[in-house]
């Protein structure tokens, strides 16, 4: 599959299809579609059942536009990775939001298990080997070696992670912080959350995690590689 419109018309696209496409070769080509101005892309919206997918902010409407749109079949050429995109869920809409955490030097994760939905960034970061992840959380560092560590990080107060692909500035991302941020996931008890970025909001009907068990086998699994 090379876009997610391009399945038969008699099949039904799933989010999991569009998901796969998305870590297969989207994620790259959507990196390369928000270096492509000189406006920094925040988010993009992928449209499960059609492939379309809106930009955030505009590349093409002009200073002060607040939303462009384009095929998937008309993305530019994948770069070499995925740099540090990340899906966090589907939409109320039906859409796959992605979230740049290079647009962010702060975002935030609120909820009652903020790490349930940090795990998933975590594992999706990784993906991209120019990615290191340093964490002061026991709950989302990894057996991966050096490229996600547990560590003591000066002046991270609460649970925080750290993201780095050696293009600065890095993103921290904080966990139930004191500190208020404008860009945050609100995640609810029953799975579903709100994505703020600024003035922007997306309900989500399904906020990716990743739980307790499914967890403990990937670390065990990577420490044994490492």
């Amino acid at each position: 599959m090379t876009a997610p419109e391009q399945v038969e018309s008699e099949e039904t696209v799933s989010a999991a299809d569009a998901i796969g496409w998305l870590h297969e070769e989207g994620l790259a080509r959507l990196a390369a579609l928000g270096g492509d101005s000189g406006h920094p892309t925040v988010a993009f919206a992928v449209d499960v059942a059609t492939g379309i997918i809106t930009k955030y902010p505009a590349a093409n409407g002009g200073i002060g536009a607040d939303s462009s749109t384009v095929g998937a079949d008309d993305l530019p050429g994948p770069l070499e990775t995925a740099r540090r995109l990340v899906i966090v869920g589907v939409t109320s809409n039906e859409q796959l939001l992605v979230v740049d955490l290079a647009g962010s030097l702060v975002i935030g994760i609120n909820g009652d298990r903020p790490e349930l939905a940090a795990r998933s960034w975590v594992s999706q970061l990784l993906l991209n080997p120019e990615v290191t992840i340093t964490t002061n959380s026991a709950d989302v560092a990894l057996g991966a070696g050096l490229r996600c560590r547990k560590s003591f990080i000066p002046g991270g107060g609460g649970s925080i992670i750290s993201v780095d692909d050696g293009l600065p500035p890095v993103t921290t991302v904080s966990m139930n912080s004191d500190v208020d941020c404008t860009d945050y996931l609100e995640l609810l008890g029953d799975g579903t959350g709100e994505m703020y970025l600024g003035a922007r909001v997306w309900q989500l009907n399904l906020v990716l995690t990743i739980a307790d068990a499914p967890w403990s086998v990937l670390s065990e699994t990577l420490a044994e590689s490492a």
